[in-house]
C-alpha cells in the first residue's frame, strides 16, 4: 500500500511540474494571437520580430516575404529555415491546417533543447509567418497545443 501511494504522489508531482497554464498573447503589428505560457516575457514586439522567453520557453515570430509563395513551397522553406539554424535530427516536415491558415511543422533538436519549427501562411492574404519554440521540461503535447492556437484577430 505504501508503494502505491508513493507512486500515486510521484505521478501527482510529475504532473503539476509538467502542466502548463497557456493565456493568450499578440503579436500586435500583425493582430497574430496565440496562447503562450502564461507570464512568458516579451521581449522583442516589431513588425519584423516577436521574441517571448521564460525558463522553459524561447518563442520566435517572423514575418517571411510570401509574395509569390506558394503553400506547396512551404515544407522547403521550414526545411531550410531550419538547415540555416543548426537544428538537429529533424522530423519530416508534416502539414497542418487551422481555421485561418495552412501550416507545415517539424520537430528537431536546436544545440542540446528539443524544438518545433513550423510555418503559417494565411489562407486569405497568403501572408507567411515563421516560428520556432524552444523549451525544455514540458512535454511536446504543450508546444503542439501553442502552435495549433494560432488566430487572426477579427477586424
Amino acid at each position: 500500500m505504501k508503494r502505491l501511494f508513493l507512486l500515486l504522489m510521484v505521478a501527482c508531482v510529475y504532473l503539476s511540474m509538467s502542466a502548463q497554464v497557456l493565456a493568450p498573447v499578440t503579436w500586435t503589428a500583425f493582430g497574430l494571437t496565440f496562447d503562450a505560457p502564461k507570464g512568458i516575457l516579451v521581449e522583442e514586439d516589431t513588425e519584423d520580430t516577436f521574441l517571448l522567453n521564460n525558463a522553459r520557453f524561447y518563442i520566435s515570430l517572423q514575418t517571411i516575404d510570401s509574395e509569390g509563395m506558394t503553400q506547396e513551397e512551404l515544407p522547403t522553406l521550414l526545411k531550410g529555415l531550419a538547415d540555416d539554424d543548426g537544428v538537429q535530427q529533424q522530423s519530416e516536415v508534416k502539414s497542418f491546417d487551422l481555421k485561418q491558415f495552412h501550416g507545415v511543422l517539424l520537430k528537431g533538436i536546436a544545440e542540446v533543447d528539443p524544438c518545433y519549427y513550423a510555418c503559417l501562411m494565411t489562407k486569405d492574404a497568403g501572408s507567411v509567418y515563421y516560428i520556432s519554440i524552444i523549451y525544455n521540461r514540458t512535454d511536446d503535447k504543450v508546444v503542439e497545443r501553442i502552435l495549433k492556437s494560432f488566430k487572426m484577430e477579427e477586424e
